[in-house]
């Protein structure tokens, strides 16, 4: 069995996915002032911050999504909606959390971007089966 087919495990998917959920908590964890460097690096870049939010959110989208996958229990249909309904659910979650940290706001828009993010991923995600289908694979 080749090693890339040995660990497509849904436990390590789900466990990518659960340390991806840590590193985003730990990014909205710092208080304000810590991003003020990157603030006035990115100052020139039209929603920033919505663009970092959306590339969280996609690189979630592809360890829930392959998390979904690998179990080969769920169809397309609900798999698009649980990898959607992850993203809302944790990105909520998030902007609450990050409301109690000093500095920081929580905003609606940053939770339309997460969702955003994991999108992208099902829209490729069908693109490529589709894509697979139109080729006989």
């Amino acid at each position: 069995m080749p090693i890339l087919a040995r660990l497509d495990r849904p436990w390590l998917w789900g466990a990518l996915s659960v340390a991806w959920m840590a590193v985003i908590y730990a990014l909205s964890d710092r208080p304000a002032i810590d991003y003020e460097g990157v603030s006035a690096a990115t100052s020139w870049l039209p929603f920033a911050t919505s663009f970092a939010h959306i590339g969280l959110y996609f690189v979630l989208g592809i360890f829930v999504l392959r998390t979904i996958i690998t179990t080969k229990r769920l169809g397309f249909g609900m798999t698009a909606y649980l990898v959607l309904f992850t993203a809302l659910a944790y990105g909520v979650l998030d902007e609450l959390h990050q409301s109690n940290v000093e500095g920081r706001a929580s905003e609606a828009l940053d939770v339309v971007a997460d969702v955003f993010g994991a999108a992208l991923v099902v829209l490729l995600w069908f693109l490529l089966k589709k894509y697979r289908l139109s080729q006989g694979k």
